[in-house]
């Protein structure tokens, strides 16, 4: 899927937020972060892995609050106004959360960004 820049650096976010939403960090995770970030568009004149660094520092601060979560993810859901792009999202989230199994947090974190993306 073709994603603007701002978009692609949201679902960044997503994905690291997904990550850390359980509180282990899982090479099989990585892993498909990384493969998810080398196949969406990204300006060649960025580098994924800054606004990967960033993406972890901020999803440490709120990963542990349901409320800045909830908060977060609304903060990213306009980027992601059309059903093409929240499906995407959504269903790219599912694959890296259930890539090491799921649990309860992360349950919570699929329902908030379902119904952040009004899916």
């Amino acid at each position: 899927m073709t994603l603007t820049q701002k978009q692609s650096e949201a679902f960044a976010d997503i994905l690291v937020l997904a990550m850390c939403i359980d509180g282990h960090f899982s090479l099989l995770e990585e892993e498909a972060i990384q493969k998810e970030i080398d196949g969406i568009s990204w300006d060649e004149n960025l580098s994924p892995s800054l606004d990967i660094s960033s993406s972890i520092a901020r999803a440490r601060d709120i990963a542990g609050s349901t409320e800045q979560v909830r908060i977060y993810l609304e903060e990213l859901s306009p980027l992601f106004n059309d059903p093409f792009s929240s499906q995407f999202i959504m269903n790219e989230t599912l694959k890296l959360l259930n890539s090491d199994g799921t649990n309860k947090d992360e349950c919570i974190f699929t329902s908030q960004l379902k119904a952040i993306l009004k899916l």
